[in-house]
């Protein structure tokens, strides 16, 4: 099987304040674009909390927009971004 660069999966890193609010926020940028995250993990460690939230790169070609707004969010510090196309590579490899 032939796969594209579409497979690649986005993942946002994301660094923000220990809050209620942060993970409702964050997701409601996928839930806004109809895009359910492949994989969402989130640890608190003092106050902060560290996310990360993967999605496929065809599920939501605005990701780096996304990004943008991510980063806008009060309660956020940071936000990184990668795109791992290693699976592509893998299957035509």
């Amino acid at each position: 099987m032939t796969m594209t660069s579409d497979d690649a999966q986005v993942v946002f890193h994301v660094v923000g304040m220990a809050d209620t609010n942060l993970l409702p926020r964050l997701l409601e940028h996928f839930c806004l674009r109809d895009v359910v995250p492949d994989h969402v993990l989130a640890e608190r460690q003092g106050d902060e909390m560290r996310v990360t939230i993967a999605i496929r790169r065809d599920a939501c070609p605005e990701w780096e927009a996304v990004a943008r707004k991510l980063g806008q969010i009060f309660v956020v510090k940071s936000v990184l971004t990668s795109v791992d196309d290693s699976a592509r590579q893998t299957a035509a490899g």
